[in-house]
């Protein structure tokens, strides 16, 4: 068994390679995080690392690379930058008669958020969050349950994976505090049910194939003690849109609001709701990792590099890059502008085509190249460029989200005109442009002006459960007047998909 010394920033790891193992496989087994959005597929590239043994040093991809010998490996942090931790969740109130230490998780698929509260006030100690540490087996929930379901141990290294991060965060904002780790005794976590299974020790294996069962929706507001702290999950809806959807339900209100409101999660998996105080219908679509930067050539996370805005000035496009500097790549806010733009421009047709240098109108040839296939190809830099395979992504990605929603007006019986709110959740929702969404095809027009971001409404759904029992209570309320549908198999849902492919004018859509 040869030994591998990791580097990741200011930490060194010795790692035991065990026999025929890949690099990636003794990352995971270390704890050490590390970026594999196709889940070690070879396919994404993303999981790059720096080798050095014997005398050389080379860079390798950790999924395909087998170690022999003793080896040194320099593992990249995860991505920094900031993360959505803000809310806009109504008064907090607190149950009296408590004392000691509590924490409200969100955990995403990306990212993990965590608030501090003194159970005895109510009062905020603090904040933090990071990229969720299962990235090394994934970048989405399939690819995870698929890690559960293929490797013997692969439940337990999921679920010490984001254990071990959440309550490292906890602990670090005790510490901050002056407080006493010992004093945390409450955790309320809310995620996507695949998130909330494996955090709470339940495999995921159920939520991966067909008919997709849940072991548990988490109902019922029992908790569990985990680590000698008392759990509670956020209860889910059904099996793909879960205790998130409920938090925030819960956080903006919606619950109790008359009216009609479209209440929209849109990450690696696109959870929205429509409906108010007489109840919901929702659902979910698999959007992919597109929006949040993987999969796509250029693709990253909103961290400082990342363009999240493109307009075009007289001398061609003009980028905001987080945090200033060089363009590094696109975030998913960054790609619906660019789409966009390059839509009104005419050098992406109807069909979803990025057009070559020859075939795009006049005066756009410095900024194209041609593939191998004869697609076009745009380039905002000598760095940063978007393919014609990222086009298709994203494509699919804003068909998807589309074609769930005219599934929920259909079934409400509604228009779109009809919907008085819409409601963006998320990091992702609070960077969108609405009106990018709108000319890509993912909103329709009348939603435009209609749109209200709201944050980290899982996390602020999770603190106002965390304080008071009457808001876990009201959890399963709404988790009660939620209808569920499932759209694979659905034929709305498959007549309206290969319809929002399309980038069609909006009056060629029959947004119902």
């Amino acid at each position: 068994m040869s030994r591998i010394l990791a580097y990741q920033g200011d930490h060194c790891f010795e790692l035991a390679r065990a026999e025929g193992e890949t690099l990636l496989e003794t990352l995971r087994r270390g704890g050490i995080a590390l970026s594999a959005p196709c889940g070690g597929g070879g396919k994404c590239g993303k999981c790059r690392v720096e080798l050095q043994q014997d005398g050389r040093r080379e860079s390798v991809l950790a999924c395909q690379y087998r170690a022999e010998g003793d080896c040194a490996v320099y593992v990249p942090a995860l991505a920094g930058g900031s993360i959505c931790t803000e809310g806009q969740e109504r008064t907090l109130s607190f149950t009296p008669g408590r004392s000691g230490l509590g924490a409200a998780v969100d955990i995403g698929t990306t990212t993990v958020a965590v608030r501090l509260y003194d159970l005895a006030d109510g009062s905020l100690l603090g904040t933090d969050s990071a990229w969720n540490a299962q990235a090394a087996f994934g970048a989405d929930v399939i690819s995870r349950c698929q890690y559960v379901m293929e490797h013997e141990d692969g439940l337990v290294l999921l679920r010490e994976s984001i254990r071990e991060q959440a309550f490292s965060l906890a602990g670090g904002l005790i510490r901050a505090a002056g407080r006493e780790e010992r004093e945390l005794g409450e955790l309320y976590i809310a995620g996507n049910t695949v998130m909330e299974h494996i955090f709470m020790g339940l495999s995921p294996a159920g939520l991966a194939v067909a008919p997709f069962r849940a072991e548990s929706l988490f109902t019922g507001g029992e908790a569990k003690q985990i680590r000698s702290v008392k759990t509670w999950a956020a209860p889910c809806a059904a099996s793909y849109v879960g205790g998130d959807i409920m938090a925030g339900l819960l956080s903006t209100g919606l619950w109790q609001k008359p009216g009609v409101s479209l209440f929209l999660d849109v990450g690696t998996n696109g959870e929205m709701a429509l409906g108010g105080r007489e109840g919901f219908v929702c659902c979910a679509v698999a959007s992919g990792p597109a929006f949040e930067g993987a999969g796509i050539s250029c693709g990253m996370a909103s961290t400082p590099g990342a363009v999240a805005n493109v307009c075009w000035a007289a001398d061609g496009p003009e980028l905001t890059v987080i945090g200033g500097g060089e363009a590094k790549g696109l975030c998913g806010s960054g790609l619906i502008k660019l789409l966009a733009l390059l839509l009104e421009k005419g050098l992406v047709d109807e069909t979803g085509w990025l057009l070559p240098p020859e075939e795009a109108p006049a005066g756009y040839e410095k900024w194209l190249s041609e593939d191998e296939n004869g697609n076009g190809c745009f380039h905002l830099s000598s760095a940063v460029f978007l393919s014609a395979a990222d086009v298709r992504q994203l494509q699919l990605a804003k068909a998807a989200v589309a074609a769930g929603i005219q599934v929920l007006l259909e079934e409400a019986g509604l228009t779109a005109g009809e919907i008085d709110r819409v409601y963006l959740a998320g990091g992702f929702g609070t960077h969108l442009d609405p009106e990018a969404a709108v000319a890509i095809g993912m909103l329709p027009e009348e939603l435009a002006g209609k749109t209200v971001s709201v944050g980290n409404s899982a996390l602020a759904g999770a603190a106002m459960a965390l304080l008071d029992g009457q808001s876990r209570a009201a959890m399963d309320e709404i988790q009660s007047k939620c209808k569920y549908i499932e759209l694979s198999g659905d034929s709305r849902f498959n007549r309206a998909f290969p319809q929002h492919m399309m980038f069609c004018e909006e009056d060629e859509l029959e947004w119902n």
